[in-house]
């Protein structure tokens, strides 16, 4: 599964589970559209544009290309440096590991974190 496919699929999920009512989660993003559309074409290329299709603010790609094929993942609480090695160390005794998945966020999504 690509990884876009498996964040889009997550987020799905997410959004069939939330307890907010689904008009609400609508209304979210017709306002982050109607903000998209009424910014010049330069103020786009800043746009946060994960906010069109998520309204999860600390749930995001935050490296790596969404097109990279994931058959194996690496999943905990806090994924950090640690765990980060143990993947590599994995990867070079033939172990790929292709994605890690991290329940508290970082950078990014960090930063957005209480919205």
């Amino acid at each position: 599964m690509k990884l876009k496919a498996l964040m889009d699929f997550i987020i799905q999920k997410g959004m069939e589970t939330d307890p907010r009512p689904e008009s609400e989660i609508k209304n979210i993003f017709a306002d982050e559209k109607k903000k998209y559309d009424r910014l010049s074409k330069n103020e786009k290329e800043y746009f946060d544009t994960n906010k069109l299709e998520s309204p999860y603010a600390d749930s995001r790609i935050l490296y790596g290309d969404e097109n990279t094929e994931v058959k194996s993942v690496i999943i905990g609480i806090d994924i950090d440096g640690p765990e980060l090695l143990l993947a590599d160390k994995l990867k070079s005794q033939g172990k790929k590991i292709d994605l890690a998945i991290t329940h508290h966020p970082e950078g990014k999504a960090y930063a957005t974190f209480y919205r």
